[in-house]
């Protein structure tokens, strides 16, 4: 079986960072997410980054690079995760193709219930950023 490779986007607004609840009619039901979600054959993961961030949540951003890379096993198959630092420049935040989003502190993202391939994202923003610092993301 094949790796998926995922584009998810870590989004600071006044020095909080937007997790979205996944819908109840998908795998892994009503977790918290860094949102994004799986590369096209072809595509670019930085412009699925931005094409997801659209069709989840109507927002546009700008993806800034990669923050980081984390691989995960899920029983199914193995996952990729490139998280790019991402720009929101436009659009206002609705829940499209998600249940809810948040904007959380970094301190506190661990307090969510997560998805298992982003509490790595997490714990990484939670140490660094966890005194509200997020200028450096």
């Amino acid at each position: 079986m094949s790796t998926l490779l995922v584009a998810a986007a870590i989004i600071e607004f006044d020095g909080k960072i937007l997790l979205a609840r996944r819908r109840a009619d998908v795998p892994y039901p009503l977790l918290w997410e860094f949102p994004g979600g799986k590369v096209e054959t072809g595509e670019d993961p930085g412009d699925c980054v931005v094409r997801e961030i659209r069709e989840e949540l109507a927002m546009e951003v700008a993806a800034a690079g990669i923050y980081e890379v984390v691989f995960h096993r899920y029983p199914e198959r193995d996952v990729l995760v490139l998280a790019y630092r991402c720009r929101w420049v436009g659009g206002e935040v609705r829940d499209l193709e998600v249940s809810e989003h948040c904007w959380a502190a970094p301190a506190d993202l661990l307090d969510f219930e997560l998805l298992p391939a982003d509490i790595p994202l997490a714990k990484r923003i939670a140490l660094e950023f966890g005194n509200g610092d997020t200028a450096r993301l």
